[in-house]
């Protein structure tokens, strides 16, 4: 089993690099996609690799002074490498228009940093109206013709729905292996399940699913943790996968993660595309029917609600909610959020991350939240 998870290791670490190299073996296009809620399938149908767009540890160098200091780490780590060459032999980039930071960042590297493909999509926000879904099936029909007319390429629905059926299978096998850790919460640990996650938007879906057969069937039941062993959901980090330092954590303060509201997790993968209806339409039903975010409006798909369904399903005892410094939509749905966990009597702690963690502070602030559950 630890052979296999390292397995997923090696696609995260250093994975422009690895990219670059499957590049020139395979001679296949790739394509960039800033997270959240770009509908891949299309650019898979394609026949070319989408990723998502990641940062490194590498200190921010260049993008500073292209950027305002309010301006969130991700957007600012992923455009420094960007304009230090490390993307170059990324084909193109597609931003969805989730918040005013990807809209900036959108423009400014076609601007700074042009590639052979650029495609900004307009998605809805306010998901009450109902013009939405066929204003986003508009936009995604239009991705797909920018798709087919910069790369020469034929996207047809039989090839979409090919796609949608690639990627569900790969959703599948994700929620198999929560339902597995939420059983076993100690058999995988943190960094390991966002690791995982994270390896998936770094290859093709086909390889990824490959893995995740053999991971699944090596998989031993360890048994529930034992009483002292505080159950933990993550939440937060909507664009990057947090920081192993503090995933680890957990683990080294007697703490154990059983489930996640993660984009580099739970939430890139829950939900199954409805493959009964026309592929496009199915991709904006996705969208609009997706697990709630703060970056759409919709009271009756409540984020609040949605997240202490993932605490009561997993028997947790708290939450944890990691959020990137100048994350607006996250930081604005926050007092509501710990209103609702505090009616349930469910303790949460807000960490604030901004490039390089406070290790030391994040440990204490842990600590006390750890200290908290086990005296009630």
């Amino acid at each position: 089993m630890k052979d296999l998870i390292s397995s997923f290791a090696q696609i995260v670490d250093d994975p422009y690099k690895r990219l670059a190299k499957w590049k020139g073996d395979t001679g296949k296009k790739i394509i960039g996609c800033f997270p959240m809620y770009v509908p891949e399938e299309i650019i898979h149908a394609a026949g070319m690799l989408p990723i998502t767009v990641v940062e490194s540890d590498e200190p921010v160098s260049m993008a500073e002074r292209y950027l305002p200091v309010y301006t969130c780490h991700i957007v600012r780590g992923t455009f420094d490498l960007a304009l230090k060459g490390e993307m170059d032999f990324i084909d193109g980039f597609v931003f969805a228009d989730i918040c005013e930071p990807v809209q900036m960042i959108a423009d400014t590297w076609y601007l700074h940093k042009p590639a052979h493909f650029h495609h900004n999509l307009v998605v809805p926000m306010n998901l009450t109206i109902p013009r939405g879904k066929g204003f986003l099936i508009e936009q995604y029909d239009h991705f797909r013709k920018a798709l087919q007319n910069s790369f020469g390429v034929k996207i047809s629905d039989q090839a979409i729905s090919r796609s949608i059926g690639v990627y569900n299978h790969n959703r599948a096998l994700m929620n198999q292996l929560y339902s597995f850790r939420r059983a076993n919460p100690a058999a995988i640990g943190a960094d390991e399940m966002a690791t995982i996650a994270t390896a998936g938007m770094l290859m093709p879906k086909e390889d990824h699913s490959r893995l995740l057969e053999k991971l699944l069937a090596n998989l031993k039941e360890t048994g529930k943790p034992s009483k002292d062993r505080v159950k933990v959901v993550l939440s937060g980090c909507f664009c990057d996968k947090p920081d192993s330092a503090i995933l680890n954590l957990f683990d080294e303060l007697g703490a154990v993660v059983v489930d996640d509201d993660l984009y580099t997790g739970s939430r890139y993968y829950t939900r199954i595309v409805d493959e009964s209806l026309p592929p496009i339409e199915a991709l904006a039903e996705h969208y609009i029917h997706d697990v709630p975010c703060p970056t759409k409006y919709n009271p009756a798909n409540d984020w609040a609600d949605y997240l202490f369904g993932i605490v009561k399903k997993a028997n947790a005892d708290a939450v944890v909610i990691l959020n990137l410094k100048y994350c607006e939509p996250i930081a604005h749905d926050y007092p509501h959020l710990k209103a609702r966990l505090a009616k349930e009597g469910i303790p949460e702690l807000l960490i604030e991350l901004d490039g390089e963690a406070p290790m030391g502070q994040i440990r204490t602030r842990l600590q006390a939240l750890i200290e908290l559950v086990e005296e009630k």
